[in-house]
């Protein structure tokens, strides 16, 4: 019984082609067979008849034969395609969680086909679950950058302005000349301050030096601000950078340096991190490696800023061309690598004035 099983799913998985030719092969070899006994039954018994009747009997019957036959391979043969293209209607229609079932008529290339639709789907699903966290990550982030930019500038800005006012009704009340300009020095400062912060908070939304001297200039004043933060040393390294970059292309490796900077400071617990950005020929490198805690890279991403950091600067990679790659292990620091084709066609007039003054 269990040979004969085995017989029974070879021959339902043997490809359509020998599908067909093994029914019509078996439909002419017994054709052959009952038309040779039926001929010879005939002339035995009826030798003096003509047996010209036979002929159309056997054509008759051997193309009704070969109808029935035919008709009922391939509609076997073809049900796990009927059952891919129902699938693909419910795709069509709306629906989210089809798979597709071939059946125990497939055979191999039906099956890949099968696998192959059921791998797209199973993606299409990670991609729009992906591209909804995503979304969902990218308010998160708005939000607590706005409550970032809020507090810094209420905590700095808003008490110097707050400082300022204070000063001048003091100014006002002054009844002497050397009161008054001490009072007016202390004005002068503060409006210094109260600028410096606002000047602060403008860099740090879109440096200027980034649209006036290019990413290396902007990835050095990056890392000499960051270089601001208690115990943690950072470098900065550059080869090939004379020619600027197409906009859309330094842009997008300046915040994924400064998104790889923001996670050192507030996750890596690092003492040392270095930033070299290296031009090839057909393509630009910039790598951030640090010497901090790490992490393993295999685990799902907790949700939470670092994961959103790394979200992010894919995307960014991504449209652009480029990739990230994330080399990391626990204690063993941290390496981002992101590598940029650069196309000549993609540079606007604009970026070849820039590359060229």
């Amino acid at each position: 019984m269990a040979y004969m099983h085995t017989a029974r799913q070879r021959l339902l998985r043997t490809p359509l082609f020998y599908k067909i030719l093994l029914a019509n092969l078996a439909i002419v070899a017994l054709g052959a067979v009952a038309g040779t006994i039926i001929t010879v039954w005939h002339v035995q018994q009826y030798p003096d008849q003509v047996h010209t009747e036979l002929i159309f009997l056997f054509a008759a019957a051997g193309l009704l034969i070969s109808f029935v036959v035919n008709r009922w391979v391939l509609q076997r043969a073809l049900e796990p395609l009927d059952r891919l293209q129902n699938a693909v209607d419910d795709v069509r229609s709306g629906a989210a969680d089809v798979r597709v079932t071939l059946g125990e008529f497939s055979d191999e290339r039906f099956d890949r086909l099968g696998e192959t639709f059921n791998q797209m789907l199973t993606q299409l699903e990670q991609a729009a679950l992906e591209q909804q966290n995503l979304s969902r990550l990218i308010l998160q982030a708005q939000e607590e950058e706005r409550y970032r930019l809020a507090r810094e500038l209420h905590d700095e800005a808003a008490q110097a302005l707050t400082s300022l006012l204070v000063r001048l009704r003091l100014l006002e009340r002054a009844q002497d000349p050397a009161e008054a300009q001490k009072r007016v020095q202390e004005l002068r400062e503060l409006t210094a301050q109260a600028l410096e912060e606002v000047r602060r908070v403008a860099l740090d939304l879109r440096p200027t030096i980034l649209d006036d001297l290019g990413l290396a200039p902007a990835l050095e004043w990056r890392v000499d601000e960051f270089n601001r933060l208690d115990g943690v040393q950072a470098h900065f390294e550059s080869a090939g950078m004379d020619r600027r970059l197409p906009r859309p292309i330094e842009l997008t490796l300046y915040r994924v340096g400064q998104e790889a900077l923001s996670n050192v400071g507030r996750h890596a617990a690092a003492t040392e991190v270095r930033v070299r950005l290296v031009r090839h020929a057909d393509a630009v490198q910039l790598e951030v490696a640090d010497n901090g805690r790490g992490f393993d890279a295999n685990l799902p991403a907790a949700p939470g800023r670092r994961s959103l950091g790394l979200l992010g600067m894919r995307e960014r990679m991504g449209m652009i061309g480029g990739a990230l790659e994330v080399i990391t292990a626990p204690a063993a620091g941290t390496r981002i690598m992101a590598v940029a084709p650069i196309a000549e066609a993609i540079l606007s007039p604009a970026d070849e004035e820039a590359g060229s003054s």
